[in-house]
Parts: structure tokens; C-alpha cells; sequence
């Protein structure tokens, strides 16, 4: 996983990068290497450094399992 400190949605997208969705940690080298497959890049950031539009703020704030936020970009 990469830290990048906290971006927001917009400031990604304008590197090119488009938002897929969040998952739990344990799970997302999985969907990482599928993307990969299909010719992306992959940045995954834990949820809490992803500025979003609060509609995750109640599982983040549950802090019952880590969630990453999983972004790509073609190659």
C-alpha cells in the first residue's frame, strides 16, 4: 500500500487516477493484481487519507477492520 499523505478526490483525479471503490485490506492485492491484468495502474491508500464525500465517515469512524481505497489510471 502507498501513503501519499491526504489528497483529495479531485487532486487524483487530476493526475489521472479514477476512484474504484473501498475494501478491506486484506483483500485488496486481489483486486490490485486483476487490474493489473487488465493493463492499470494501481494506487491503493488507506480510506482515512482520501478526502471523500463523508459518505464513509461511519464505518472509518467504526475502525472495525482498516479500509483502503482502491484508485486506477491506464498504463
Amino acid at each position: 500500500m502507498i501513503s501519499m499523505g491526504k489528497q483529495t478526490d479531485k487532486e487524483l483525479a487530476e493526475q489521472g487516477w479514477e476512484k474504484r471503490f473501498s475494501i478491506e485490506e486484506h483483500r485488496a492485492e486481489e483486486y490490485k493484481s486483476n487490474y493489473e491484468e487488465l493493463g492499470f495502474e494501481v494506487l491503493i491508500l488507506p480510506t482515512v487519507e482520501v478526502e471523500t464525500d463523508r459518505t464513509c465517515d461511519e464505518c472509518i469512524q467504526a475502525d472495525t477492520c482498516s479500509l483502503v481505497t482502491i484508485f486506477t489510471r491506464p498504463k
